[in-house]
């Protein structure tokens, strides 16, 4: 309106005549600002409307008829030769107006539909990446509460969403390991309690019998009942017996230790000088039996152990295969290593031990002597120690019938070897 006010100074003032060249300025004004969008009225005081390209020309409209359109306040203009009064005015292009509000008409349909696609796509778009990845994370999260570990959150994104995924992604694979863990440990202690209570049963039972015998036969000798009036020989077998009692107890004390150990202290010990050691303590007792003993031992041959529970483990070896052992058979002892371990076979020959038997041979008083007789038999509790000392050690032990008779084959992890390597490495 400003425009307009500048406008209606410029043709007061001035001539009639001048009034079409200065409409014709104000026009192509307007085009270049606006376009069609407005156009302007020149009025006569009588409300009739004037061409603008010529104001002696009435329009046949009067401002009344533009009443009902947007238009700017009315502007007084004067001329210099016409005492008549007119106004200037300003509206809005009534035709274009029109054409644009039935363009907007016809239109609206279509814009609806589009602003719906655009809506729809745009809800697609949220529910997509927004909804349901959370509604993925959410189910997840109910898996994990109701300790169901199978599902996973989506993975891929660096937002806060995938931050989140990957966070309970990472917690349900370290609680799936912890609880698998547990349940582990859970099984196992089962195990070891039903092993344990297994052990206290047949312990019990094993330490009743010598102890009933015992009792008998001094109540024999204490009444004078029958053949116990004879009590020196009674009362060397209650020795015998009470020195049985004393070796099993002093078993189940080994054993005790043994369970209550993760680990033992272990030393570098070499191994063919201790088996040489062992097979000279035992000479006296191949000898009773008449057995030779050939022995193949690699020298220099270390491993890392507890001295002391390896020599318990050789002598019950080389003892068993005495025991077992009849007289004019051999007994052959070999020591050897690999890139991996370190080997040692203890065999026995003209024994054997039924196929059934082998797989319980390490469980705690078994004999595979079907008479249980403790003279050939013994405690029950030796090859339990030796498996006991050797898992202990990280080794593996196994027992097995040859043509020749009967192998027992020990493998050490070769830890000397890997420390050797990882020096020259380092």
């Amino acid at each position: 309106e400003r425009g307009l006010s500048v406008y209606s100074r410029q043709l007061s003032g001035k001539p009639v005549e001048d009034a079409p060249s200065i409409f014709q300025k104000m026009e192509k004004s307007m085009e270049i600002g606006y376009g069609n969008e407005f156009e302007y009225h020149f009025f006569r005081s009588d409300g009739q409307e004037v061409s603008l390209k010529d104001i002696h020309k009435l329009t046949g409209k009067k401002n009344t008829d533009f009443d009902s359109i947007e238009k700017s306040d009315p502007y007084p203009v004067t001329f210099s030769n016409d005492k008549s009064a007119y106004t200037l005015l300003l509206t809005r292009n009534a035709a274009e107006y029109a054409k644009m509000k039935t363009a907007m008409r016809r239109s609206f349909p279509f814009l609806c539909i589009v602003i719906s696609g655009v809506s729809f796509l745009h809800a697609f778009f949220y529910y997509w990446y927004i909804a349901a990845p959370i509604k993925k994370i959410s189910k997840t999260a109910k898996q994990m509460a109701e300790m169901d570990f199978s599902g996973s959150c989506p993975a891929g994104r660096r937002d806060e969403i995938g931050i989140l995924s990957d966070s309970l992604n990472t917690m349900s694979h370290n609680l799936k390991e912890a609880l698998l863990k547990l349940q582990a440990d859970i099984t196992l202690k089962k195990k070891l309690e039903e092993q344990r209570m297994a052990f206290f049963t047949a312990a019990s039972h094993e330490l009743k019998t010598p102890v009933t015998i015992i009792k008998g036969q001094l109540q024999g000798m204490l009444y004078q009942v029958g053949r116990y009036k004879n009590r020196d020989i009674y009362l060397a077998q209650s020795l015998k017996v009470t020195d049985t009692l004393e070796k099993m107890i002093q078993d189940l004390l080994t054993i005790s230790r043994l369970n209550t150990m993760d680990t033992c202290q272990k030393s570098r010990i070499d191994l063919g000088s201790l088996i040489k050691e062992r097979i000279s303590a035992c000479e006296d007792l191949f000898l009773q039996k008449d057995l030779t003993v050939e022995a193949s031992i690699l020298p220099e041959t270390f491993v890392f152990g507890n001295q002391n529970q390896l020599q318990k483990v050789l002598d019950n070896l080389l003892g068993n295969a005495a025991a077992y052992s009849g007289a004019g058979n051999a007994i052959l002892v070999t020591l050897w290593k690999t890139e991996e371990t370190i080997n040692l076979s203890i065999e026995n020959t003209g024994a054997s031990i039924p196929d059934k038997d082998i797989p319980r041979l390490f469980e705690a008083f078994y004999r595979a002597d079907p008479s249980r007789n403790r003279q050939t038999g013994g405690t029950g509790l030796g090859l339990h120690i030796v498996k006991t000392i050797l898992d202990l050690h990280g080794a593996e032990i196994e027992i097995s019938n040859t043509a020749r008779g009967v192998l027992v084959l020990i493998r050490f992890r070769n830890q000397i070897i890997q420390e050797e390597t990882d020096e020259k490495k380092n």
